[in-house]
């Protein structure tokens, strides 16, 4: 049994407290928002009340956050107060700039800290179906190995420090531009008044399958259940993508990539974020190509 402290109990982070819980590892929790705190006490997490008391006396400090500046914060913040040499994991999709900078703190204390972000939405998280993309030292991704997969069902170690992040960020462009690519191709596909279930028929197994297609089909009632079945409740929001893409965007500005179609990407779903849709499912982004 580890002790480990969870930092971030909102939609994804709550439901991968109560997998750590259920496996029978002592978890304390803290959110800014102490009643997201609350909601997790009937399933066995301690309430911790400040970051500082949260940070001493565990084996590992997981952090699940909504951006760089406020991880920035709050690791630096753990780092200062731990008493002994916790492992800390990083479960938010932030800058690969800050996450680089944040390991050499955390190294310059004797810690040991791993960009581990995420892919599979609070679906994934609620199902324990995560893929964890791990960046840092490989002997210490091989240790927390057990406690990612307990979370999720894969994990996997994509190279130094920042790795996690970066493959996390193409990863999600990839999605974006992809889920694009099928919104357009189901648009016209109705225009031009077709059995919308026939052409998921055709594409799912044809040369445009992919996993939007496959697992997350923008169109009610046509393919597995997905947010659209649900009025394209998140899953994954639109503005977490937006957020994302935004990311991808400056670490291509960084390392002197051309991403032609991720600007595009960026650019329609920073649109549909800032509208009526931006906490909606990503895949929504069809709702704003029907209406153009």
């Amino acid at each position: 049994m580890k002790k480990i402290g969870f930092i971030g109990l909102g939609n994804m982070g709550s439901k991968m407290c109560i997998h750590l819980i259920k496996a029978g590892h002592d978890v304390s929790g803290y959110d800014i928002d102490e009643k997201l705190t609350d909601r997790l006490l009937e399933h066995g997490i301690k309430k911790e009340t400040s970051v500082s008391s949260i940070a001493k006396n565990k084996d590992i400090i997981i952090t699940m956050l909504p951006n760089g500046s406020i991880v920035d914060e709050v690791l630096k913040n753990v780092i200062s107060n731990t008493i002994n040499k916790p492992i800390i994991i990083d479960c938010s999709t932030i800058e690969v700039d800050t996450s680089k900078k944040l390991y050499k703190l955390a190294l310059s204390k004797k810690i040991s800290l791993l960009d581990a972000p995420v892919s599979g939405g609070t679906i994934g998280a609620k199902n324990g179906t995560l893929t964890f993309m791990v960046g840092g030292n490989q002997s210490i991704f091989n240790e927390m190995s057990p406690i990612l997969n307990i979370m999720g069902s894969k994990s996997v170690y994509c190279g130094e420090t920042g790795s996690g992040q970066a493959t996390k960020l193409c990863n999600n462009m990839l999605l974006a531009i992809t889920m694009i690519g099928v919104a357009e191709s189901f648009n016209m596909a109705k225009k031009l008044k077709l059995d919308l279930n026939i052409l998921f028929d055709v594409v799912s197994t044809a040369t445009g399958s992919c996993w939007a297609v496959n697992n997350y089909c923008p169109i009610p009632n046509v393919g597995p259940h997905s947010p659209a079945d649900n009025n394209f409740l998140p899953g994954f929001s639109a503005k977490l993508m937006a957020k994302d893409l935004n990311l991808a965007v400056d670490a291509a500005k960084t390392s002197n990539s051309t991403i032609n179609f991720g600007k595009k990407a960026k650019e329609l779903f920073t649109k549909m974020a800032e509208g009526n849709n931006g906490d909606k499912d990503f895949s929504a982004i069809i709702e704003e190509i029907y209406n153009n």
